[in-house]
């Protein structure tokens, strides 16, 4: 057997050995290599040894001749056999790498799948080599897409071999990897000398360069990366086998492997799973290399910029958070790494960030202790930086220490001193840093949030706060001031003492201000550590802290010294003054509060409820009396000690000489709260310091003087202080403000401060004690109100006012407990009648007090009538309300004490009906409140704030039984008034004061029988009154109807529900309402609206919203609830308790929410202002959480809101745009994505809306769903499903319905929307781009702005040109915001794309409208061709068809920028394609007369030549032709756009002109016959033109061009006709030799016809070049034919013309001078045929051209003579002497004597002239006779020549003379 197999080996061997071709080796080779190596498998070692012995000899003839092909298709397929044993393959991959070595890169590039497939099963050795051989070859490889998509599985089989992709990756990684320019800046490894490679290791770098054995060029190895970037980027590998590749890339040295990284990563990698474990470990590694206990497989770690692009993407990933232990070598490394610098430093903080926000607790949780003492460390070290970066990057250590504690809270709270050195640092870090500190500080705040009081830093915490919060730093103060407000709940008296403190005045920064405030407003805390006082929030008495834990508190701590001595302000009891007054107010607020539990609502308005409610609030009042005297006398020992430390606080702050009056006033406030409404024990107690509290009544603040002057009334009426000393004081006070008294006599101004506290503590003396039952005397008492009454009258002013506004109060005080005076009917007159009718009272009157002095008996007499009336003028005409309200409640409270058959009481009733003509609301207010003390008397409501004393004997005197009766009987009158009058009155405040009033009324007396018996009325009255065109009357109104329907009974209740819902749905009028049974108040259809239609919108709103709930009564609890008007929070509106009524409509309302919050949301939206206050202020009533309920409700809500965009009425409409504003904001897709197009299409429905409100509502809804649909285009915030989602519903709207609206304002929504989601859209754009760029490229037009369309017209008008219009749209176009829409989508573009895409842009090209689509479309070709090159060019060439045709508009810009496009177009086209184009170009230059064929041409090549140069010099021989020729073209414009090209393709060099010289004249010779003159003419210049650059390349074509230019030539003269003479010329200078053969025409002699023919022409100008072109001709032809004997006759003629007669036959005026350059010519033309040596002829005409010259330099102008004298000499140096005889030279001598040496004028004349006789000298014989005249001529010369040098010249001449 093995003899077999030798003896076949040898045989093989032997025809090796015989080849002797290359040929037969190869077919050998191919034959027998393949079986040869499977021989190596033999079992016997002489075959095995044979075999190598024959792949020895082969390889030694066959290794170094690469012409031999090897069998690689049979040794591929050999190498793929599995069953092949492993040293069969291992030889086979040697021959396979030798075939790759002989095949071309593109053959190699077709069994790279095979070499591929499998590879994981290789061994190491066959990997490297396979990977070698394909690298140069991955560049070249090419699928279509739809082949890779399948080839994964089908070709590559990686489905099957799931290792194949890993270890390809793996191999294509470390290629990107490698940077051989690395080494000289990476350090070595640890235990040898190698240089480490960045993310390589030493095995890594021996593959990639073979073991040292292939070295890479910058170059080589670019290519071979863009190739594996090629490769990497098909549908062969997934988005998570290319993401390393990409991040690689992204950092390489080379900007192309960058750039096609960079695309990779943004289309390429948009499905990688950042969650899935093996992708991020693999990042991980790469980031931080891999350890191995063998050196050579250790990989280091990746460069910086790697390391930064892979944190970007570790930033993103959760799962990568969760890795602890490889995480914390990263963030360590980034921060402290040997190569970390401030970028990488910067994201790794960002990367920390994320970690701590997005890590598991527990997997964190055991590194996040070393983690933050890195963090601290580095922190310390770095000490105090600069710059914004390090700044920042240190910032960022902060917080990112504050996140891990956020997540791991234990860290924290087992180390209180990361929060103590975060507090100190905001003292000592620079102040750009502290703003992190305090980040950092916030995002802690919840670990410290319910922290329990057992906790080992509970304390601690408090100490840092407290310490902070004290510290003059604002920073400190802040943070210290939020961890109060947020860690601890409202009812935390620390937290609260910490705000009070951080109210002093040593930090003005404001925002500590408000966080201090914030923490002084109650508001609620939640589970998750954040506070709520929003305007909707109401807090529960339980979150506020308890009055007896703050006074404790606040008594038993104080601030430091630092502190106090920093606010620089008075201390009061170790309290800065200010903060002092804010623990006052907050304090009272508290103490109120807790005595109300159920009373006030606590919200936003809590502070003005507390203060109104214990003004006038009979509720909150009785309250507050009931809790103090629980706690004063009720035993409970804490309580009381509360108090009396709240009243030692109060104490303490009513000292006048700490001069605050703030402070002041807030105590003297708290204490008459106390002393008013607390047990009388409490007012007893200060009897013992009434000359205290008498100083403050004169206090310089009003407010503490209202306020004293009141308490000192309670205080110094106790039953402890004697009557004498009552009365003493009255008449102090007195004598204090009596202007007569003997105090102020001598004073021509009282103290008004002094004053006014007298007469309000003169009102306070007296009531009080008529309230205890305790008689003063009546001359005291009478002195007290006569002295009151002077202070009603007088001059107005500040003081005035204030003066009489606490007379009236205080007349007021006297007037409700008893009766001034003897009040009658007629006035106190000092007569006879009015003694005797006053000695006639009864008994019983005249014991009344009467305030009549008796004892004056004169004329100044004061009567209580006066009073009255003083009272009602001060009411009716003074300018100051506060005065008039204090005269109308004193005149409704003067009636208390009054019977009602007392008529003077219609004088106090004619004054309060008077009232009304005030117009303000505030008096209409006091009004109401004086008429329900007229009718009610003690028992109206609003009497009750002026109960201040416990035991008033003054209630229990009074009988009110039997005046009940009457009293009721007269209001009732009064209320019929009210309602017949004023309701119905045509004045609108008349309307408004009896809305008032009557409310007033039924508020103040809702428990009397006479409310009852009238609720008819008054519900016919407001029912009426909610139809006003007034605001605020039409409020005040529904309240009163709301009041009623609580007051009233069930038959009440149902009467009114008919009537009011009747009113708004039926439209019926009001019937009013019976008083008696024949009373009518309102005639029946009195029922009006306003001219608008909108009187009565609010309240219509109100009944449909309760119609829709089927719950008719609920309107009226609507009206209770629907307040806008800042009264109802004022101190008149708290007195109606309307704000109480939420707490009680939400339980009520509860039911209805699903069917009443839809309506509800949309109506707080309303364009009617009343409308959406009303609403919103029952939606923050019904509505805890604002955000929960929307949630809820959100689908209800959302299909309400759509419907209304479509309602009918303008109103709904316009309300729902600004409801669907607010509800999409913030709101996740799945609950948007099912109403996205229903919403987009409602919204662009009312854009163009008829109504313009509408409209703009519309336009905001817009930009919203804008902006709410941009954002979920975006893939980097939502995930590709859920993107594809919104896309595939938004962008076929805005495509098909949106853009192409008729509406303007459509249109430019749907652009918008359409370019913002381009922006963001990225990778989701894909399957839209190629309509997205459609309609885009033709909104360019559509939507240009119309003032350019008007200026296209209209142009001429505005003296600007079309191309200067055209340039201006061409600029808009580029920079509009569709272009660069369209640029983003350039990203998305792939060959897929390009399919769909081309067809569409091709119909742009041939059959867009508008410039500006035209040329952008040009603009995104190029864009194209510059960016996606691989997908542009399968489609080049369909894409410079079309542009071949658009090249050729009228229009030059669009010409323009489509020959741009051609041009960039032109790089990626096939060749067939571009001289198919070349080809075109020449006929539209050639064939076709439009000068815009002619400019389309030039532009198109000369643009070609400048983006595709290569492309053009590889068909260089289709266009040098047209562009040479084009350079000729008469045009100017034209040439020099033709002789740009030519600069672009040659550098300017004229040397292809000689290499495509046959080109060019195969295509400008037929031009020569041209139909048209220009191209003629063209033709002809560019042949002459190349014909005189000679050189031997011209002469060896002189065959063609002869005849071309001869029958050129034979044309008439035309323009530029003597360039192509003067070409011919030198062509036949050029091309000697042609003549000289046989045969050739023309000949020489036919050459000197033409030259003679052209030299006749009688077109001057051309004559005058053709002279010169014929003696160029004649100096070289002149020896070789007679060319005088053609020409010397039509010469001589032009030599001897005259000029002057030539020229006036000559039309020209220019003629004579060019007649002079002819004639000047002809002389030079004639001697340069004259060859007297050559031709023996040409000796007989010696004498005749002598004497043609001699004689001709008489006569002529000097240029004329100059060419004579030079033709003269030239004539010398040529004739022989013999020829010339005495004579001759006599006439010479003469002539030049004559007219050249004595010209003195020219000394170029004489220089010619020496010339002229220095060459006769030299070339003839002179006799003696003719030297004497010689050297006289010269001697007569010297003498007058004036120039030195001709002077020398003639000395030399005369020495030639006498050698001669």
């Amino acid at each position: 057997m093995a003899s077999n197999e030798l003896q076949l080996l040898e045989n093989v061997e032997l025809k090796i050995a015989m080849c002797n071709t290359d040929a037969q080796l190869e077919r050998c080779v191919n034959l027998f290599l393949t079986p040869v190596l499977l021989k190596l498998a033999s079992p016997h070692e002489q075959v095995r040894r044979k075999v190598m012995e024959l792949l020895s000899h082969i390889n030694k003839r066959a290794k170094l001749n690469k012409s031999i092909k090897l069998p690689f298709e049979a040794l591929l397929q050999q190498y793929m056999d599995d069953k092949l044993s492993a040293m069969i393959k291992n030889f086979t991959i040697i021959y396979l790498e030798m075939c790759v070595d002989r095949m071309t890169i593109e053959e190699t590039a077709k069994h790279i799948p095979s070499l591929l497939k499998g590879i994981s099963r290789r061994p190491e050795a066959q990997r490297i080599t396979i990977f070698h051989m394909i690298l140069p070859a991955l560049q070249k490889w090419n699928m279509k897409t739809e082949e890779q998509k399948k080839a994964r599985e089908d070709v590559f089989e990686f489905n099957s071999h799931p290792d194949d992709p890993v270890i390809i990756t793996r191999y294509f990684l470390d290629f990107i990897l490698y940077q051989p320019s690395s080494t000289s800046s990476t350090a070595t490894s640890e235990d040898s000398s190698v240089p480490t490679y960045a993310g390589l290791s030493p095995a890594a770098v021996n593959v990639i360069t073979n073991k040292g054995k292939i070295s890479w060029s910058h170059q080589k190895l670019t290519t071979a990366k863009i190739g594996v970037l090629k490769f990497v980027m098909s549908h062969i590998f997934t988005d998570d086998e290319r993401l390393n590749i990409f991040i690689a890339g992204a950092c390489d040295a080379n900007h192309e492997v960058v750039s096609m990284s960079e695309d990779g990563l943004r289309r390429w990698t948009t499905t990688v799973d950042l969650e899935k474990p093996q992708s991020i470990k693999a990042l991980y590694n790469m980031y931080l290399g891999t350890k191995s206990t063998n050196s050579d497989d250790k990989r280091a770690p990746a460069s910086t910029p790697v390391k930064i692009r892979i944190l970007n993407y570790l930033t993103k990933s959760i799962a990568a958070t969760n890795m602890a232990a490889m995480m914390v070598q990263v963030v360590f490394d980034g921060i402290y790494g040997q190569g970390s610098n401030l970028k990488l430093r910067r994201s790794t903080m960002s990367f920390l960030q994320w970690v701590a926000r997005m890590a598991d607790a527990k997997n964190i949780a055991l590194v996040a202790p070393v983690m933050i003492s890195g963090l601290l460390k580095y922190i310390d070290q770095t000490g105090l930086v600069s710059g914004h970066d390090a700044e920042s990057i240190k910032g960022y250590a902060y917080i990112g220490i504050g996140l891990i504690c956020r997540k791991v809270p234990s860290i924290a709270l087992n180390d209180i001193q990361i929060l103590r050195q975060f507090f100190d640092s905001l003292e000592t870090e620079q102040p750009a840093v502290r703003t992190y500190v305090q980040d950092a500080l916030s995002s802690i705040i919840d670990v410290y949030t319910m922290l329990p009081e057992d906790s080992p830093v509970y304390n601690d915490v408090q100490e840092i706060i407290l310490s902070s919060v004290q510290k003059l730093n604002s920073h400190s103060r802040y943070m210290a001031l939020k961890y109060a407000n947020a860690v601890y709940p409202f009812s935390s008296v620390f937290a609260r003492y910490v705000c009070l403190l951080g109210c002093s005045s040593s930090v003005t920064k404001l925002e500590v201000k408000e966080e201090a405030m914030r923490g002084l407003h109650p508001f609620v805390q939640t589970e998750a550590g954040v506070f709520t006082s929003a305007n909707n929030t109401i807090v529960p008495v339980s979150s506020l802290p308890t009055f007896h834990d703050l006074v404790i508190y606040l008594t038993e701590n104080r601030p430091n010294d630092q502190y106090v001595y920093d606010s620089k302000s008075p201390v009061i009891q170790g309290y800065p003054l200010e903060v002092y007054s804010e623990i006052l107010r907050f304090v009272r607020m508290i103490l109120v509060l807790e005595s109300n539990p159920t009373t006030i609502l606590i919200d936003e308005y809590v502070e003005s409820k507390v203060d109104n409610g214990m003004s006038d609030d009979p509720v909150v009042m009785d309250n507050f009396k009931k809790y103090l005297v629980d706690s004063w006398v009720g035993g409970d020992l804490q309580k009381r000690r509360a108090l009396e430390v709240w009243l030692k606080f109060i104490e303490n702050s009513l000292d006048q000489n700490l001069k605050d009056p703030i402070l002041l006033s807030t105590g003297a406030k708290c204490l008459l709260e106390v002393v008013s409404l607390g047990p009388p024990t409490i007012a007893s107690a200060f009897q013992d310091r009434l000359d205290f509290f008498k100083a403050l009544i004169f206090s310089k603040k009003q407010e503490a003087r209202d306020t004293m002057s009141r308490i000192f009334g309670i205080i110094a009426t106790d039953p402890s202080v004697s009557q004498d000393n009552i009365q003493l004081l009255l008449t102090e006070l007195v004598d204090v403000a009596d202007k007569n008294s003997e105090t102020n006599k001598n004073t021509s101004v009282l103290p008004a401060e002094k004053v006014h506290g007298a007469l309000l503590t003169m009102g306070y003396l007296i009531s009080r004690s008529n309230y205890r039952g305790r008689s003063l005397s009546d001359s005291v008492i009478r002195k007290c109100i006569q002295c009151l009454a002077t202070y009603l009258e007088g001059a107005p002013g500040t003081v005035f006012n204030m003066l009489a506004a606490a007379a009236c109060h205080s007349l007021a005080e006297i007037g409700r407990t008893q009766v001034l005076g003897t009040l009658t009917e007629k006035r106190k007159r000092d007569d006879d009648n009015d003694i005797k009718e006053k000695e006639e009272k009864t008994e019983k009157e005249s014991t009344k007090m009467d305030v009549d002095d008796k004892t004056s008996g004169s004329a100044g007499v004061l009567s209580a009538i006066d009073l009255i009336e003083n009272l009602a003028r001060l009411a009716k005409t003074c300018k100051e309300p506060k005065v008039q309200e204090q005269a109308i409640l004193a005149l409704g409270q003067l009636s208390i004490p009054l019977t009602s058959e007392n008529t003077v009481i219609n004088l106090v009733t004619e004054s309060l009906f008077a009232s009304a003509d005030t117009k303000q609301v505030e008096i209409f207010f006091a009004g109401g409140e004086a008429w329900s003390v007229v009718a009610f008397g003690w028992e109206s409501q609003a009497m009750q704030k002026h109960r201040d004393i416990d035991d008033m004997v003054l209630l229990q005197n009074v009988d009110q039984s039997a005046n009940t009766k009457k009293r009721s009987e007269l209001f009732q009158s009064i209320i019929e008034k009210i309602a017949r009058v004023y309701v119905v009155s045509d004045r609108a405040w008349y309307r408004k004061a009896s809305c008032i009033w009557l409310l007033s009324i039924l508020k103040f007396g809702k428990d009397q029988p006479l409310i009852q018996t009238n609720l008819g009325v008054l519900h016919a009255a407001f029912s009426r009154l909610i139809a006003d065109r007034d605001d605020f009357t039409q409020e005040v109104a529904s309240k009163g109807l709301g009041l009623v329907y609580e007051y009233g009974d069930d038959k009440i209740k149902e009467d009114m529900l008919y009537s009011l819902v009747g009113t708004f749905t039926e439209g019926r009028s009001i019937q009013a309402q019976s008083v008696t049974d024949n009373t009518v108040l309102f005639e029946e259809g009195a029922l009006g609206t306003t001219p608008d239609g909108n009187s009565i919108t609010t309240y219509k709103e109100l009944c449909s919203l309760a119609s829709e709930l089927n719950q008719p009564d609920l309107i009226y609890k609507f009206m209770s609830l629907a307040n806008h008007n800042a009264m109802w929070t004022s101190r008149r509106g708290a007195a109606f308790g309307f704000q109480n009524l939420m707490s009680l409509a939400e339980k009520e309302l509860e039911p209805y929410l699903p069917r009443l919050v839809p309506k509800l949301y949309r109506y707080q939206f309303d364009p009617n202002g009343q409308v959406n206050q009303s609403m919103k202020t029952i939606w923050r009533s019904l509505v805890k959480d604002n955000q929960k309920t929307v949630e809820k409700y959100f689908d209800l809500i959302m299909d309400d809101v759509l419907a209304g965009l479509g309602n009918r009425q303008w109103r709904v409409r316009e309300a729902s745009c600004a409801a669907v504003t607010d509800l999409v904001q913030g709101r996740q897709l799945a609950q948007i994505e099912p109403y996205l197009e229903r919403l987009w299409k409602m919204c662009f429905r009312a854009l163009d809306d008829i109504k313009e409100s509408v409209r703009r509502a519309a336009t905001q809804t817009c930009k919203q769903l804008t902006k709410l649909t941009v954002h979920y285009c975006d893939p980097n915030v939502v995930s590709s499903s859920d993107g594809v989602k919104v896309m595939n519903i938004v962008m076929p709207f805005l495509l098909e319905r949106g853009i192409v609206s008729d509406a303007e304002d459509v249109r430019k929504f749907s652009l918008d929307a359409l370019l913002r989601i381009c922006k963001t859209g990225a990778s989701l754009l894909k399957s839209f781009v190629p309509e997205i760029i459609d309609t885009l490229l033709q909104s360019l037009s559509s939507m240009e702005p119309q003032a350019m369309n008007y200026l296209t017209f209209h142009a001429d008008k505005y003296n600007i040109t079309q191309e200067q219009l055209d340039s201006a749209r061409l600029s808009g176009a580029k920079n509009s915001p569709m272009m660069e829409g369209i640029e983003h989508c350039v990203n998305q573009i792939d060959e897929d794309v390009m399919k769909e895409l081309t067809p569409r842009i091709i119909s742009i090209i041939k059959k867009g409208t508008g410039l500006p689509t035209k040329a952008g479309c040009a603009r995104f070709i190029v864009t194209l061709v510059m960016n996606r090159r691989s997908a542009m060019g399968p489609f080049a060439d369909t894409f410079l068809k079309a542009l071949s045709g658009a090249i050729q508009s009228k229009n030059p810009v669009i010409r323009k920028a489509f020959a741009t496009a051609t041009g960039y177009v032109c790089q990626l086209a096939t060749f067939d394609k571009i001289c198919s184009l070349v080809r075109h170009l020449k006929k539209l230059y050639v064939e076709n007369t439009d000068e815009d064929a002619h400019a389309a041409s030039a532009l198109t090549a000369a643009d070609m030549t400048r983006f595709a140069t290569d492309r053009m010099n590889a068909v260089a021989s289709e266009i040098v032709p047209l562009i040479y020729l084009g350079e000729h073209d008469p045009d100017d414009n034209l040439k020099k756009v033709w002789a740009a090209a030519w600069e672009n393709l040659t550098s300017g060099t004229r040397s292809l002109v000689t290499i495509h010289a046959d080109e060019i004249i195969d295509f400008a010779q037929p031009l020569l016959s041209s139909s048209s003159w220009a191209t003629k003419q063209t033709a002809a210049l560019a042949i002459a033109d190349m014909c005189k650059t000679g050189g031997r390349a011209i002469a060896q074509r002189a065959d063609k061009l002869m005849p071309v230019m001869v029958s050129t030539l034979a044309t008439r003269s035309w323009a530029g006709k003597e360039h192509v003479l003067e070409a011919f010329v030198q062509l036949c200078v050029s091309a000697q030799g042609y003549f000289e053969e046989q045969g050739k025409e023309p000949t020489l002699d036919d050459v000197v016809k033409i030259l003679v023919r052209e030299c006749k022409r009688k077109n001057r100008p051309y004559q005058r070049h053709a002279l010169v072109t014929f003696k160029v001709f004649a100096d070289t032809f002149s020896d070789k034919v007679n060319i005088l004997k053609q020409s010397q006759t039509f010469l001589t003629e032009l030599c001897e013309m005259d000029e002057d007669e030539v020229a006036e036959d000559d039309e020209n005026d220019n003629a004579k001078p060019l007649l002079l350059m002819i004639k000047a010519n002809a002389f030079k033309a004639l001697i340069a045929s004259f060859r007297p040596r050559t031709f023996i002829e040409h000796q007989d005409q010696t004498e005749v051209i002598c004497h043609v010259l001699t004689d001709s330099l008489q006569g002529n102008i000097w240029n004329v003579q100059l060419a004579i004298l030079d033709s003269l000499k030239l004539f010398f140096e040529r004739v022989d002497s013999q020829h010339v005889n005495d004579a001759l030279l006599n006439r010479v001598f003469d002539t030049c004597n004559t007219h050249g040496l004595n010209d003195l004028k020219y000394s170029a004349i004489r220089t010619a002239t020496n010339d002229v006789l220095d060459a006769l000298v030299a070339s003839c014989k002179l006799s003696p006779e003719l030297k004497s005249k010689l050297h006289g001529m010269i001697s007569s010369s010297l003498q007058k020549e004036p120039l030195a040098v001709l002077k020398e010249r003639l000395n030399s001449l005369n020495k030639s003379v006498d050698s001669n």
